[in-house]
Parts: C-alpha cells; structure tokens; sequence
C-alpha cells in the first residue's frame, strides 16, 4: 500500500484533474460573467453583431449557447471530481468497492449527456458562424464524438467489472 501512496502516475493523475477542476470552474464562472454582461448590455451587443456584420439574431443565438457551454463545463467538471474520487481509492489500495462501480458508472452517464448536449451546442454555433461575418473568422464544427461514445461504453463496462469484483470480495471476505 505505501508503494501505492508514492506512485507518480498517481500523484500526476491528482494533480491533472484537480487542475482541470479548477478551470472548468473558471470557465463556468466566466460564462456566467458573460451572460450577465450580454444580457446586462442588450443593445451594445446588438449593435457590435450588426456593426461587424452579423445579424441581430445572434444575440438569442448566444444567449441560448451559453448556458448549454456552461452545462457541458458543468458535466466535465463532475467526471473529473469523480475521477479524481476512483484515484484516491486506488491510492489508498481499495479500487474495487460498490461506490467505485457507480462513479464509473456516473461517468458513463455523463460522457452520453455531454454528447447529446453537443449536438446542440453545434448546431447553435453553425448557426452563429452563418449569421456572422465570414471575415470574423469564426469556425464551428459539430458532430458527435465516436470516442466519446467509446469511453461511454467502455465506463459502463468497467463499472460491471467492478461491481462484480466488489461482490467477490465481499464474498471472499465471508467465507474467511
């Protein structure tokens, strides 16, 4: 177990997602500070979407966008903070319990939620990128993520295998 604690794939894990906890915190608060200044400055928005070639529909556009960006930061933001709770088992030498097989399993539910609000998320900006002037350089591709469907599969899957290795162990511990 102390070989454990002083693994550096570990320590390098725990720090990497805590890392990126904290940006995705960030970033959930800088859309929230965007949305309240675009909703806060109505008019002068409009006006910059018109003036530099857009059109005025944008501003709903984006409005809708980003509390959908927020819901996919969100939704990261809880698969790390899950991930991270399956490291610290594993550092602590017990990776094969109940709870370890419903976080896998958590987070195969939230890699599906973050692909379906993609879709979304993509048409909206393929809808902002037309209403928007071609020289503003904006460049949106939407889609699902094959990948993102693997890692799905492959989380539901690994939740079995340990829900399965946790009803072993207990099983092996009962009849010692």
């Amino acid at each position: 177990m102390s070989t454990l604690r002083t693994d550096p794939l570990l320590g390098l894990a725990k720090a990497l997602l805590t890392f990126t906890m904290v940006m995705l915190v960030i970033g959930m608060v800088g859309i929230g500070i965007g949305f309240a200044a675009i909703v806060a400055m109505h008019d002068l928005v409009v006006a910059k979407l018109v003036a530099n070639g857009g059109a005025g529909s944008s501003y709903w556009l984006i409005l809708v966008l980003l509390p959908l960006l927020a819901g996919l930061l969100m939704a990261s933001y809880r698969f790390a903070e899950k991930l991270r709770a399956i490291v610290r088992t594993v550092e602590e030498g017990d990776p094969f319990t109940p709870v370890n097989a419903e976080r896998l399993r958590a987070m195969a539910w939230l890699s599906v939620a973050i692909q379906i609000v993609s879709l979304p998320v993509g048409i909206l900006g393929s809808m902002i990128e037309e209403a928007t002037d071609k020289a503003a350089n904006v460049n949106v591709e939407a889609g699902i993520s094959t990948n993102g469907l693997l890692l799905a599969l492959v989380l539901f899957i690994l939740a079995r295998v340990f829900r399965t290795g946790a009803q072993m162990r207990e099983d092996l511990e009962g009849t010692v």
